[in-house]
């Protein structure tokens, strides 16, 4: 027998595999390629991580319920290759700078008129029109598929205070569909609005706590990056910090009245267990960045921390988000805004 290496975890997470009956009939939340935890510090052993509402002890389940601690799987050349598991605490929810600011930056409190508040991600030009647009979330800038364009987005969000006309800033341009039915896979959770004109004086290519211009540069992941540090703004918890300790993650995500729908190859963000949630309701839509302030993706989902675990959040990459919505970076000195 042999210990699986990096490659080999990830192309088991990323086929179809006995972890996905259990996420079709709810009893897990989810699985990534992860680094096992042990009373929230990361060991840095590779690890198949499976997301559960409530860790058991594995005596207290029936053997058919329970997740090994190690998976074998035989070798093409005979033998086995072996797997470790670890299981934690985390079910997915969408996440709930709140202040009405012109020009509005990055960070701050957003929303289609018909939801509560989420966060402005950043700004973009839309290959498309040529027009600078604001990128966000689809349950942020198109209430989770319930919206047309033209719809008006606001600043603040209508639960910080917003309302039309008087706090719209923009108007909903175009939307990534979510779907909820059974056995669909989703990508991405993303959305683009239009601001108003003059766009300089509703919106600015800042981000708070991160830097101007930004996002001006993007950062492709890849294999390496599992433990990279990242940082991000949003409008429930500001300027936050974690690392990247999941990829190529599926994981179910709640939209309350709407349903549930998967998700395949994600990232997860996370923190150590004494430290501040990484982001909470709200803070969904939030572009997430490397130390170098390098755009790495789309906020869209998370878990708060339990006694046992440290919060989870979920992004899509961005340069999945950015090729599906036909989005290009703002080009230096192209993009006025006032002061």
């Amino acid at each position: 027998m042999a210990r699986a290496n990096f490659a080999q975890y990830r192309d088991f997470v990323r086929q179809t595999n006995q972890f996905d009956p259990l996420l079709e009939r709810g009893e897990i939340n989810g699985y990534s390629l992860g680094r096992k935890m042990v009373k929230g510090a990361d060991t840095g052993e590779l690890a198949i991580v499976i997301f559960v509402n409530r860790k058991i002890a594995a005596r207290q389940l029936s053997l058919s319920n329970s997740i090994p601690n190690l998976l074998q799987h035989p070798a093409g050349s005979g033998g086995t290759i072996d797997f470790i598991t670890d299981v934690q605490e985390a079910s997915f929810s969408r996440r709930p700078l709140t202040t009405r600011q012109r020009p509005a930056t990055s960070g701050m409190s957003i929303g289609h008129v018909d939801i509560t508040a989420g966060t402005l991600g950043g700004l973009m030009r839309d290959q498309r029109s040529n027009a600078v647009v604001i990128l966000s979330n689809n349950h942020v800038l198109a209430n989770s598929n319930d919206a047309r364009p033209g719809d008006a987005i606001l600043q603040p969000g209508v639960a910080d205070g917003g309302h039309a006309p008087d706090d719209v800033i923009a108007n909903l341009t175009r939307f990534i569909p979510i779907d909820f039915s059974d056995n669909a896979q989703n990508h991405m959770d993303a959305a683009i609005a239009t601001p108003l004109e003059p766009a300089g004086e509703y919106v600015g290519w800042d981000t708070q706590n991160i830097g101007p211009e930004t996002p001006s540069k993007t950062r492709t992941l890849g294999d390496g990056d599992l433990g990279l540090s990242v940082q991000k703004t949003g409008r429930t918890t500001g300027h936050t910090k974690g690392s990247i300790q999941g990829l190529y993650a599926t994981v179910q995500v709640n939209y309350g009245e709407a349903g549930n729908a998967v998700f395949t190859d994600q990232v997860i963000i996370s923190q150590p267990l004494n430290q501040d949630d990484f982001s909470r309701g709200g803070d969904s839509g939030s572009l997430v960045y490397d130390d170098q302030n390098a755009c790495i993706g789309l906020l869209f989902a998370g878990s708060e921390s339990t006694a046992r675990d440290p919060g989870t959040t979920i992004i899509t990459p961005i340069d999945v988000v950015m090729k599906e919505l036909h989005l290009e970076l703002i080009a230096p000195g192209t993009f006025a805004q006032a002061p």
